[in-house]
C-alpha cells in the first residue's frame, strides 16, 4: 500500500484550487460526482445489501455546502446500487443552481429529500432496526466551530444514534476540525471514514475499530507527489482503498 501522508486544511485547498484551475480543468460537478460516487461504494462495500437482511435504508445528512453535494450525489448511486436512501437537507444552497439539480435528479429516482417542513420530525424517518448507516455529509474542512442550529441538535442525536447505526463520514467527521480533530461535545464518531482526495490531519483521531478509506480518484501520480504524498494504489476499476 503507498506510503500514508495526512495534508493540512490549507494544502487542501490548494490542491482543490489547482484542480479547478486553467491548467487541469475539472470543474467542481466533476469532483463531486467523483467524490459521492466513492462513498456510495464504501458504503456497498462495507454493508452489502445480500447481507444487510430487510435493512436498505441509508439516512443521508447533507449540510449546505460541497459536503452536502457530495452526501446528495451519494444518495442518487445508492439508490441505483439497490439501496432506499433518505436525504434530511435542512439548509439549501439556493444561489448555486447545481444543488439544485442534484436535488432534482434525486427527484427523478424517488430518492425522499427532507427539508426545513421536516425539522422537528426528521428522527420519524430515521429507524435503526431498518437503517445500514448514517452518512454525515454535512460539513467539509472549511468548518469551524460553533455549531450553529440546526446543526448542533442534528449532530446531538447523531452521536445518541451512534452505537445502533453506524456512521459513514465524508471526508472530515462534522463537528471536528480538519487539522485538530473533534472540538465540539458531543463530537460523531464515524465507524467509516472516506477521506477524500488524501486523508486530513484528523484521521489520525479515529478510534482503532473505524474503518478508513480514501476514494476520489482524480489524481496523476506525478500531481500527488508534488503535494508530497505517494499515489494511492487503487485496484482495477475501484474508486476506494482501504487504509
Amino acid at each position: 500500500m503507498s506510503t500514508l501522508k495526512a495534508v493540512s486544511s490549507k494544502l487542501a485547498a490548494e490542491i482543490d484550487k489547482e484542480l479547478m484551475g486553467p491548467s487541469i480543468g475539472f470543474t467542481l460537478q466533476q469532483l463531486m460526482e467523483l467524490a459521492g460516487l466513492s462513498v456510495a461504494e464504501a458504503i456497498n462495500r462495507e454493508f452489502p445489501l445480500k447481507s444487510a437482511g430487510e435493512k436498505k435504508n441509508v439516512f443521508i445528512l447533507a449540510g449546505p455546502g460541497n459536503n452536502g453535494g457530495d452526501g446528495l450525489v451519494c444518495a442518487r448511486h445508492l439508490k441505483l446500487f439497490g439501496y432506499n436512501p433518505i436525504v434530511y437537507y435542512p439548509k439549501r444552497t439556493e444561489k448555486v443552481e447545481f444543488y439544485k439539480q442534484l436535488v432534482n435528479q434525486l427527484s427523478f429516482f424517488k430518492v425522499p429529500v427532507l427539508g426545513p417542513e421536516n425539522n422537528d420530525n426528521w428522527l420519524e424517518y430515521l429507524k435503526a432496526d431498518k437503517t445500514v448507516c448514517i452518512v454525515d455529509a454535512l460539513f467539509g474542512f472549511s468548518f469551524k466551530p460553533p455549531l450553529r442550529e440546526p446543526f448542533a441538535t442534528i449532530i446531538k442525536e447523531v452521536c445518541d444514534l451512534q452505537d445502533k447505526v453506524p456512521v459513514v463520514t465524508v471526508d472530515v467527521p462534522s463537528g471536528w476540525d480538519v487539522d485538530d480533530g473533534p472540538v465540539s461535545e458531543p463530537h460523531i464518531i464515524p465507524k467509516i471514514l472516506v477521506s477524500l482526495t488524501v486523508p486530513k490531519p484528523c484521521s489520525q483521531f479515529l478510534q482503532k475499530s473505524s474503518v478508513h478509506y480514501v476514494g476520489g480518484r482524480f489524481i496523476a501520480p506525478e500531481f500527488a507527489r508534488k503535494y508530497g504524498f505517494e499515489p494511492f494504489e487503487y485496484q482495477s476499476c475501484d474508486q476506494i482503498l482501504k487504509l
